[in-house]
């Protein structure tokens, strides 16, 4: 099988990416510094976009199915220095479990982003002395405004953990 080859993006792909993380994640990037650091790989059958990488680092994939973008760890510590959206929040205690790569159950919530429906891509984050940091991600199972809240059931199915 050949290897993806990566190139530099151009004026219609950077309008692409920095559309999708404005509607999907409501976090806006310049131009300018996204077609300095980005470089993007293509599928060889359609031509379509297919992987993100910023500065040489696999930022996020675009969903074939649905033309989502979903983020990797590395692109939510990108997103969550921005600012937190689309974050759950849990205990340092659970987080353990977490990047390990286990589901996020409601009861150990403790803070999210209000705006997350069920399906949405979220980032798995708890606080430390040294700030935030990132531990999974996940898909939502519940709307944000009840994790936390129901004592029952799963929160966030998690999909990639990540050891500390």
């Amino acid at each position: 099988m050949k290897s993806e080859t990566r190139e530099k993006p151009n004026g219609w792909d950077i309008k692409v990416i920095k559309t999708l993380l404005s509607y999907l994640y409501g976090y806006t990037f310049e131009e300018d510094s996204l077609r300095s650091r980005v470089m993007v790989s293509r599928s060889r059958k359609t031509g379509r976009l297919k992987e993100i990488y910023l500065d040489n680092v696999l930022f996020a994939t675009i969903r074939l199915s649905d033309g989502f973008l979903v983020p990797t760890l590395h692109g939510w510590e990108l997103l969550v220095s921005q600012g937190k959206k689309y974050f759950v929040e849990v205990p340092e205690d659970v987080a353990s479990f977490i990047a390990e790569g286990k589901t996020v159950f409601s009861k150990h919530v403790t803070g999210v982003y209000e705006e997350t429906l069920p399906g949405d891509e979220v980032v798995i984050t708890s606080k430390s002395n040294s700030g935030i940091k990132v531990y999974g991600s996940g898909k939502a199972v519940l709307p944000g405004s009840s994790m936390g809240k129901i004592k029952r059931g799963k929160a966030v199915k998690t999909r990639h953990g990540k050891k500390q």
